[in-house]
Order: structure tokens, then C-alpha cells, then sequence
């Protein structure tokens, strides 16, 4: 039985291990989404200087470019602000062992400290989740920034060759 405990323990702090990591890794992830919006976001003007080359004729392919940055803006703003929810703290649960608990002598206090890991595993895995699901709405978000901001750079490209023409 005490070696069904031992084995029960050293699992159950494995698993926690793991949980933890796994919701570390996550954050750096989010972090890593967050950085790159918003590099990207400062990247992007949504006004541009060439503007004074735009010949009346391509008015309308110049509101588009601009709406098109304006959108990436946005899409890369969304995504900042997803990845800044996923990185939000959670809240803690009280799954601390009691004094009394702690200064028993016998096989119970092992026990106890497993089933308060398991615990611990059960809130770890369901803030991992939250986490995987602001990610993946970040990432879509940050995809489609960059997505947009080359079809705009693509309309600048073709408002640039028709100037030279």
C-alpha cells in the first residue's frame, strides 16, 4: 500500500510539473504573438507619404491601400489585445494544506499533498485551456494583419509602377 502511495505521489507531482510547464510555455507564446503585432503595428503608418505621387486618376486604388492598412491595424491590434487577456493572471485557488494536516507523521500527510496537487492539475489544466483558446484567436488575428498589410503592400506596389508610367 505505502509503495501504491509513494508511486501515486511522485506521478501526481509529475503531472503538476507538466501542467505548469505547459502553461508557461504558453505565455511565452502569447507573449511572442504580442510582440510581433505589435512590431508589426508599428511598422504599418496608417498615412502615407506617397500620397502626393497618387495621380487623381488612381484615387480610389489609394483609399483601398489605405483602408487595407487601416484593417491590418486593427487585425493586429485585436491580436495584441487577445494575447494580453491569455497572459491576464488567473485567479489562485486556496488548495493549501491546513497546519494540522502538514504536522502529521504518518502516510495521511502524503496523501493529502497529492490530492492538493490533483487539485492544483484540475485548475492548472483548465487555465491552459483559456489560454489555447486567446492563442489561437491571437495567432488567426496576428494571420490575417499580416495577410492584409501584403495585399496593401501589393496595391502600393501597383500604384508605384503605374506613377512611373
Amino acid at each position: 500500500m505505502e509503495e501504491q502511495q509513494n508511486f501515486l505521489y511522485e506521478y501526481t507531482k509529475f503531472c503538476l510539473e507538466q501542467a505548469q510547464h505547459g502553461v508557461d510555455t504558453l505565455g511565452t507564446k502569447l507573449a511572442g504573438v504580442m510582440e510581433i503585432s505589435a512590431l508589426l503595428l508599428l511598422g504599418l503608418r496608417v498615412t502615407s507619404t506617397f500620397q502626393i505621387y497618387v495621380k487623381p486618376e488612381q484615387e480610389n486604388l489609394y483609399f483601398i491601400y489605405l483602408s487595407l492598412k487601416l484593417s491590418a491595424c486593427v487585425s493586429l491590434a485585436i491580436a495584441i489585445a487577445f494575447a494580453v487577456l491569455g497572459l491576464y493572471p488567473r485567479k489562485v485557488a486556496t488548495t493549501g494544506l491546513s497546519p494540522e494536516v502538514l504536522m502529521q507523521k504518518d502516510g495521511s500527510l502524503q496523501a493529502a499533498i497529492t490530492t492538493t496537487w490533483m487539485k492544483q492539475i484540475e485548475d492548472l489544466q483548465a487555465y491552459k485551456t483559456e489560454r489555447t483558446a486567446f492563442l489561437r484567436k491571437a495567432m488567426i488575428s496576428l494571420a490575417l494583419g499580416i495577410a492584409i498589410a501584403s495585399l496593401a503592400t501589393a496595391d502600393a506596389f501597383m500604384m508605384a509602377v503605374s506613377i512611373g508610367q
